[in-house]
């Protein structure tokens, strides 16, 4: 009897040792929905040199927020060489969005300040990278993952119960360069799964915007920026084993964009170009989702 219960017991851990090395599937497919909400501001100087005034023009986006749908796949394809990749795209139906002018350092001497709305336009993320599986098993899993990604904004510059009913700028951010992500999971208890990543970009930044109702400017691009900078997304879901192939998700994740100094150039109507300095470009937001996991 106890050679058999020796047995038995050792029968249950070598099942239990053979399901924990499954933490993370071969092919692993997310898809859901949710809340995105970021703050989003930009600023530039009277010159090239970062002066006269240091802050000449400032806008700044606040709760700009809307429904955000997403997919990622990853697939374990040789040994433990994954590939990866993933898509989001946020339509965005509320915030404001603040236009401020100066005509002294350090933001003195307001000149212009008006609040428009911005509760139109859009967002998306798109990223492709190859893995390594450094471990994967006994309840826990870590893939490191490198990359190239893009994000791309279509914010707006509304007026729709004010002064300017024709109102219709826009500003056009675009991120896009090398990544490097980690992405891990753990079984908290049968079932039941935390996952984590963090993912890290260096990136270029490039923008255009189209100030419609000012005549001197050219349109549809009545200037551009360009600057270096990063960004750093980080998430967390937990996970709830439905099936052996399905499972339910709710999380949440933050996400700040930064850019050092850079340029801003100026189109104007007589064919003449200004540049002057772009003082830096801030996005931080947050997000939370729910959805649907397919392993196996």
């Amino acid at each position: 009897m106890k050679k058999f219960t020796s047995f038995y017991f050792m029968l249950m851990i070598s099942a239990c040792l053979v399901h924990a090395q499954q933490v993370a599937n071969k092919l692993q497919v997310d898809v859901g929905t949710g809340y995105l909400q970021e703050n989003f501001r930009w600023s530039i100087s009277g010159n090239i040199s970062g002066q006269n005034p240091n802050v000449l023009s400032e806008l700044k986006w606040m709760n700009v927020g809307g429904q955000n749908v997403a997919a990622s796949v990853s697939y374990n394809f040789w040994k433990k060489f994954v590939v990866y990749g993933d898509y989001s795209r946020q339509f965005i139906s509320s915030g404001t969005v603040n236009d401020s002018d100066y005509g002294a350092d350090n933001r003195s001497n307001n000149t212009y300040n008006q609040t428009f709305n911005a509760n139109k336009g859009s967002a998306s993320l798109w990223n492709l990278g190859a893995g390594y599986i450094i471990f994967n098993k006994y309840r826990f899993s870590i893939t490191p993952y490198i990359g190239y990604g893009e994000s791309k904004e279509a914010l707006r510059l509304l007026d729709r119960d004010g002064m300017f009913p024709d109102l219709n700028s826009s500003y056009s951010p675009q991120w896009k360069g090398g990544f490097l992500k980690v992405i891990s999971s753990v079984i908290i208890v049968p079932k039941l799964k935390f996952k984590a990543d963090v993912t890290y970009h260096q990136v270029s930044y490039n923008s255009n915007g189209n100030w419609n109702l000012i005549t001197s400017f050219q349109h549809p691009v009545s200037y551009r920026h360009h600057a270096n900078g990063y960004g750093v997304e980080a998430g967390g879901k937990l996970s709830y084993d439905v099936t052996n192939h399905v499972a339910i998700q709710i999380g949440g994740s933050y996400f700040t964009w930064q850019t050092g100094n850079g340029t801003d150039q100026l189109y104007l109507n007589n064919g003449q170009i200004d540049k002057t300095q772009l003082n830096g470009v801030s996005r931080v937001g947050f997000g939370v989702s729910g959805g649907v996991s397919l392993g196996w």
